[in-house]
C-alpha cells in the first residue's frame, strides 16, 4: 500500500511540475530573436507535446509578451502558438515525428499567412515567415525524434538526416538562450561554449568544429554584437579537439587561453572583462559536465561501408559458384584416357622385330594375350603358360611382364587418386562459395561506433594492448565485444569489469588461442538460457588410447555446442579420425562457419588426410542460447536421447560419417526445449539395451554427472558382462539464467532436414 501511495502521489505531482517546467520553457524561448522576429523554438515544443503542456508553453509566451511590453515582433509566435495548441487539442493522440513536423509547419505557415494579409499591407514579411514555418517543423521532427529516441532505446542516433535537424534545433536553443542578456554575461554564450568544449573532449577536433560553427552562428542569428567575441570558437575548439589526450586540468587553461585571446582580438576592451567572466564560467560548467559520456545519448552513424562489402561478397561469392561451374565442365570434357591394355603394351615391347610375330598375333592372338594376362598377374614369376612354350624370347618375357605389371597397377592407382581428386577439388570450391554467401547473406550483427569507441578508452586505461576491437549488437539484442591481442598477461578479468559498468550489461568472457601466436578474447551478453552438461569417457579393452573424442564450447554469441565423434574401430587410429573431426570443427565454429558447412569441411579434410580409411562418426548438438532451441546434427552418428516435457525421444539418423563419400550431407533437426528438458549423446559402445535404463534416468530428472556415470558403469552389464568398444557419454539439461518458465510453449516440434536424410524420432 505505501509503495502505490508513492506511485500515485508522484503521478499527482507529475503533471504540475510538466506544466511548470512548460511554463518556464515558452517564457524563456519567446525572448530569442531572429532578424527580428521572435524564435519559433517554442511553438516547436508546444507542437510536440500534450495539450495541457502546449497550453502551458502559450500562456508563458504571452507572459513574455507582457513582460516585454508587447512587441511587434512576437506577434507571428503568438499567432503561431494559437493554432498549434487548438491544433493539438483537437487532436490529442500521440503522432509520429514527421506528423508533428508537419501539423507544426502547417499552424506557422497558416499564422504568417493571416498576420502578413491582416496586419502588415505591405506583405514583405511573407518569405521570412515561410522560412521561420520550415525551421520551426524541421525544430518538431528533431525533438519529437529525440524523445522518442530516448524513451525507447535512450539514445539518438544522429545520421546524415538527423544531423541537420539535431544542427538546426540547437541553433535555435542557443539563440533563444542568449535572450537572456545581462550586463555581466550572457547565457547563450555560456552554455554554448560549454558544450562545445565538451563535444571537443569527447568527439576530438571534429565534434568541436560543428559545435563551434553552431554556436557562433546561433549566437550571431540573435545579435551582430554579440556575435563577433564568438567567431573564433570553431577555431579554438578544433584545436582543444586536437588536444583532446590532455587531463582536463591542462585543457581547461589551454582552451581559456585560446579563447580569450580570440575574444581580445575581435571585441574592444570594454567588453573584455564581461567575456572572460562568461568564459570562466563556461569553464566552470564544462568541468561539472566533463563525467558525462555523450555515447550513452548520442551515436553518430559511420558512413554506409556495409553495402559496399556487401556486394564485394556476393560479387566474389558470384565469381566462385561460375568457376565452380566452369571446373566441372572442363573437368567433364578432359575424360581420364584409360590405360592401354597390358598385354598389347607387352607385344609393342617384346614381339617388335620377332619372327614368330605372325604365328603368335594373326594365328592365336587371343590366346597369346590370355597367356600373357595370366603371366603378369602373378607379376612375371609364375610358370610360363603352354601356350607360350614356343616364344624364343622367354628370357626378357618375365621380366617385361613384370615390369609392365607394376606400371599398370601405378597407372590404374592414378587415375582412381585423379579422380577422388576432382571430387575433392569441386567440394572444396563449393564449400569456399558457401562460406562466402553465408558472409554476405546472413549479418547476425551490426557494428557500433560509439561503443566500441568506449571500449577503446577502457582498454588505454587497463594499459592493454589489442587490436581490431569492435562492439557489435546481435539481432536478439544482445550486445558482444571482440579483440585480438598478443600481450601476454593480457587483463581479461579488469577489461571485462570496466566494460561490464560502461554498457550496463553482465557480460562472460572468452578466450580462444589463434595461429598467429595471439588471442582472440570474446565478450558476450549472458543470454537468457543455457546447458548444463557433464561428459565421460572409458576406453575399449587393451587399448590405451580411446577412440572417441568429445568436446563443449561456446562461440563468440554465448551459444554452446556439445560435440561427440566415434573414430573407425579402436585404438590410436580412431583416436586419430576423431580428434581430427572434433578440433577441425571447433576451430571451424569459432570462426564463424556455420554447423553444417564446417561439418562438409571437415568430411573433405578426413578424406585426403590419409592415404587409408580415415572416417568417423560425428554428433553435434547445438544449443540456440537466446531461444533456447537445440538443433541436432548427426553424420553416421549412434541415436540421441531427449527428454522433453517428460516424455523421451530417441532421435536417429541414416547418414553417412565424415570421411567417406564426398559429397556426404549431415541429416539435422531443430526442436523447442522447456527450462529442465535433457539431452544424452551416445557413442555406439553404448547398445541399445541400455537406452530404456537411461531413459528412467531422464524422466526421474537425474543430474547430468549422474547420468554420464551411470551409463558408463551399466554399460558392461547391458553387453554381457564386457564392453568391447570404447564409451563416451554426454549428459545437458537446459536452464534459465534469469527465470524459471519455459523456453518455448507448448507447440509441435519444428523438423528442419537436409536433402540426404531425414532424423528420424521415436517415442521411448
Amino acid at each position: 500500500m505505501n509503495k502505490s501511495n508513492l506511485h500515485r502521489r508522484a503521478g499527482m505531482l507529475r503533471i504540475p511540475a510538466a506544466a511548470a517546467a512548460s511554463l518556464c520553457g515558452g517564457f524563456l524561448l519567446s525572448a530569442g530573436t531572429i532578424s527580428g522576429v521572435t524564435s519559433p523554438l517554442a511553438a516547436a515544443l508546444a507542437g510536440i507535446i500534450s495539450p495541457v503542456n502546449a497550453m502551458s508553453v502559450l500562456l508563458g509566451a504571452l507572459l513574455s509578451f507582457g513582460v516585454q511590453g508587447a512587441p511587434p515582433e512576437m506577434h507571428f509566435l503568438l499567432g503561431s502558438l494559437v493554432l498549434v495548441t487548438c491544433l493539438r487539442v483537437l487532436f490529442r493522440e500521440r503522432f509520429r515525428p514527421h506528423m508533428f513536423a508537419c501539423m507544426t509547419t502547417f499552424c506557422c505557415v497558416l499564422a504568417g499567412v493571416v498576420l502578413d494579409l491582416l496586419f502588415e499591407s505591405a506583405g514583405g514579411r511573407l518569405p521570412l515567415y515561410l522560412f521561420e514555418s520550415v525551421m520551426t517543423g524541421v525544430a518538431a521532427y528533431f525533438l519529437a525524434d529525440g524523445a522518442e529516441c530516448l524513451r525507447e532505446s535512450r539514445r539518438i542516433v544522429l545520421h546524415a538526416g538527423k544531423t541537420f535537424t539535431f544542427a538546426l534545433c540547437y541553433l535555435l536553443c542557443v539563440t533563444a538562450l542568449c535572450s537572456v542578456d545581462t550586463p555581466f554575461c550572457n547565457l547563450g554564450r555560456i552554455i554554448g561554449t560549454s558544450l562545445t568544449l565538451l563535444f571537443a573532449k569527447q568527439l576530438r577536433h571534429t565534434g568541436g568544429t560543428l559545435m563551434g560553427a553552431l554556436t557562433a552562428c546561433g549566437v550571431t542569428l540573435c545579435s551582430v554584437r554579440l556575435g563577433t567575441p564568438v567567431l573564433f570558437l570553431p577555431v579554438t575548439a578544433m584545436m582543444a579537439g586536437f588536444c583532446a589526450n590532455l587531463p582536463n586540468p591542462l585543457l581547461i587553461p589551454v582552451f581559456f587561453i585560446l579563447q580569450g585571446v580570440s575574444a581580445a582580438v575581435l571585441d574592444s576592451s570594454t567588453e573584455l572583462i564581461r567575456c572572460l567572466t562568461e568564459l570562466a564560467f563556461s569553464c566552470g560548467i564544462y568541468a561539472l559536465l566533463s563525467g558525462v559520456d555523450l555515447h550513452r545519448f548520442l551515436t553518430i552513424e559511420q558512413p554506409e561501408t556495409r553495402r559496399t562489402n556487401l556486394r564485394r561478397e556476393h560479387t566474389l561469392s558470384d565469381a566462385i559458384r561460375g568457376l565452380c561451374a566452369e571446373t566441372a565442365e572442363v573437368m567433364h570434357r578432359l575424360t581420364i584416357v584409360p590405360p592401354e591394355d597390358a598385354a598389347m603394351q607387352v607385344r609393342s615391347r617384346l614381339c617388335t622385330g620377332c619372327k614368330n610375330q605372325k604365328f603368335c598375333w594373326a594365328q592365336r592372338a587371343s590366346q597369346t594375350a590370355d597367356a600373357i594376362r595370366e603371366l603378369m598377374h602373378t607379376h612375371g614369376r609364375g610358370i610360363i603358360p603352354e601356350s607360350l612354350d614356343g616364344c624364343i624370347r622367354r628370357t626378357s618375357l618375365l621380366e617385361i611382364c613384370a615390369e609392365q605389371a607394376s606400371r599398370s597397377a601405378l597407372a590404374q592407382m592414378q587415375r582412381v587418386h585423379m579422380l577422388q581428386s576432382r571430387q575433392v577439388t569441386l567440394e572444396h570450391l563449393r564449400i569456399l562459395e558457401e562460406v562466402t554467401s553465408d558472409l554476405a547473406n546472413d549479418r547476425p550483427e551490426s557494428f557500433l561506433r560509439p561503443q566500441t569507441d568506449g571500449m577503446l578508452r577502457i582498454l588505454r586505461q587497463c594499459a592493454a594492448q589489442a587490436d581490431h576491437v569492435q562492439v557489435c549488437s546481435l539481432k536478439t539484442g544482445r550486445l558482444t565485444a571482440e579483440l585480438f591481442t598478443k600481450q601476454a598477461d593480457f587483463p581479461v578479468s579488469s577489461v571485462q569489469s570496466l566494460l561490464e559498468k560502461y554498457l550496463s550489461v553482465e557480460l562472460a568472457a572468452v578466450q580462444m588461442e589463434t595461429e598467429t601466436n595471439g588471442t582472440r578474447v570474446c565478450f558476450y551478453q549472458l543470454p537468457p538460457y543455457k546447458l548444463e552438461w557433464a561428459m565421460h569417457s572409458e576406453n575399449a579393452p587393451d587399448y590405451e588410447r580411446c577412440g572417441d573424442h568429445s568436446d563443449a564450447f561456446t562461440d563468440a554469441a554465448g551459444d554452446q555446442y556439445l560435440v561427440l565423434s566415434d573414430g573407425m574401430g579402436s585404438g590410436s587410429a580412431a583416436s586419430l579420425a576423431s580428434r581430427i573431426a572434433v578440433r577441425t570443427f571447433r576451430r571451424m565454429v569459432e570462426s564463424g562457419m556455420r554447423v553444417p558447412t564446417a561439418i562438409r569441411l571437415v568430411n573433405s579434410m578426413l578424406m585426403t588426410e590419409t592415404s587409408t580409411e580415415n572416417f568417423a562418426t560425428l554428433d553435434v548438438l547445438h544449443f540456440h542460447a537466446d531461444c533456447g532451441e537445440l538443433s541436432l546434427y548427426k553424420s553416421g552418428a549412434a541415436a540421441t536421447l531427449f527428454c522433453h516435457a517428460g516424455k523421451v525421444q530417441r532421435i536417429s539418423s541414416m547418414s553417412f560419417p565424415v570421411g567417406i563419400v564426398t559429397d556426404a550431407l549431415p541429416s539435422q533437426k531443430r526442436t523447442s526445449a522447456f527450462v529442465g528438458d535433457a539431452v544424452v549423446m551416445l557413442s555406439d559402445g553404448i547398445g541399445e539395451a541400455e537406452y530404456p535404463y537411461i531413459s528412467a534416468l531422464l524422466r526421474e530428472g537425474a543430474a547430468p554427472e549422474k547420468i554420464t556415470e551411470a551409463a558408463s558403469a551399466k554399460c558392461a552389464v547391458f553387453h554381457g558382462g564386457q564392453s568391447r568398444d570404447d564409451v563416451t557419454v554426454i549428459a545437458a539439461r537446459v536452464t534459465s539464467r534469469f527465470r524459471t518458465e519455459s523456453t518455448k510453449s507448448d507447440k509441435p516440434e519444428t523438423v528442419s532436414c537436409v536433402e540426404n536424410a531425414p532424423a528420424p524420432v521415436k517415442i521411448l
